[in-house]
């Protein structure tokens, strides 16, 4: 090997290390800062949530407060970007100054600041600030009070609920505190649901003991009283049921999570919820139309062909089942190159959440008082 050779391999080697060092490395800034977890659950009570600020629960995002505290903005830093998880939540009159104050946050401190997953409802606030936008995909809804499966229409999912009920498989919601056992249990068919694939994290939940304690949970049992199927509860502490972490058992019968969630609408009606959400269907109608922007059939094309690792259309066909609304999801960026941020937010994603936060009790503790 020539000198030359040995010095292009070293600047090979070096942009390699940046590249990964520094374009695609993850990070919090506040290790060892404990979680505010009693702050965080009262202020999302008292103002409410959107379909998505219940996985700031999952402890692996930075808090910023803007318009002094009246308003919560989660996220999380990759590279030189911050991410942030859904529109802030807070009092709507302080939402428009509070993503002023935080791209002023952001730029500050280097970073530029990005929103994943936002409603178009505020769309004109980000507009403003000069933001561009992406469509993500849709969140699907469902009309609690016009859902049924009488009828024509419902003759197929009646006929597979009805047969699990002659066939002694049992439907039931258990509430927190919750047992070693049954923390146990269902961490066993979350582990048979995964199988070799790993759990994600950011946008997308995954089972912590400590998240799904936090919780009320739905389960499906068989008739020898075995969990077969579960989904966490979450709430936007409005008039929103949220299925949130929803794990089936590999060797479950066809038709169990259309089961499960139909006996999860019949309680949310009876509970006064007025709709459910059933979480995004990514990519859905992104790019489909011959006038749409190059980037944006680049994910209609990623939609279309790769299922086999994200099952896309099986996810959008599986929600449309039961979805009575769909509700468009943005990206609002700026100041970036669109590729490189793609591929960003989709290693944010696939990376498994892990708390920077110091190890605590708090949690277990707050639960065990509600008892």
């Amino acid at each position: 090997m020539s000198y030359s050779d040995i010095i292009l391999l070293l600047l090979v080697i070096f942009i390699v290390y940046y590249i990964k060092k520094f374009m695609f490395k993850s990070e919090l800034s506040h290790k060892n800062v404990t979680f505010p977890w009693e702050q965080i659950t009262s202020f999302l009570k008292e103002n409410g949530g959107n379909h998505i600020s219940h996985l700031i629960l999952l402890q692996d995002k930075e808090i910023f407060w803007g318009q002094q505290q009246r308003v919560l903005i989660a996220y999380k830093r990759i590279a030189n970007k911050a991410v942030v998880l859904g529109d802030p939540v807070g009092e709507k009159a302080y939402i428009k100054e509070a993503i002023k104050e935080f791209y002023e946050y952001s730029e500050q401190n280097g970073l530029t600041p990005i929103f994943y997953q936002i409603s178009p409802q505020f769309m004109p606030y980000y507009h403003e600030t000069g933001y561009k936008f992406l469509k993500l995909g849709e969140e699907g809804k469902v009309n609690l009070q016009s859902f049924s499966i009488s009828g024509k229409q419902g003759a197929k999912l009646r006929t597979r609920f009805n047969k699990f009920a002659r066939n002694s498989y049992t439907f039931s919601i258990v509430y927190p505190p919750y047992t070693e056992e049954i923390l146990a249990e269902l961490k066993l068919v979350s582990d048979s649901w995964l199988g070799t694939q790993k759990e994600k994290g950011f946008s997308v939940v995954s089972f912590c003991e400590e998240y799904v304690s936090c919780y009320p949970i739905a389960l499906l049992s068989n008739p020898d009283g075995d969990i077969i199927a579960f989904a966490t509860l979450a709430t936007d502490y409005k008039e929103t049921i949220i299925i949130d972490l929803m794990r089936k058992a590999s060797d479950s019968p066809h038709g169990t999570m259309d089961v499960l969630f139909i006996h999860i609408f019949q309680w949310a009606k009876e509970k006064g919820y007025q709709t459910c959400s059933l979480g995004m269907a990514p990519l859905s109608n992104v790019g489909d139309c011959k006038y749409s922007r190059i980037s944006e059939k680049l994910l209609h094309f990623a939609y279309l062909h790769g299922n086999k690792k994200y099952n896309f259309k099986g996810l959008k066909t599986f929600k449309g089942k039961f979805a009575s609304s769909w509700e468009p999801k943005y990206l609002a960026y700026q100041k970036t190159f669109l590729p490189v941020m793609l591929i960003q937010l989709l290693l944010l994603i696939n990376k498994q959440p892990a708390s920077k936060y110091k190890v605590v009790e708090k949690i277990k503790y707050l639960l065990s008082k509600t008892g």
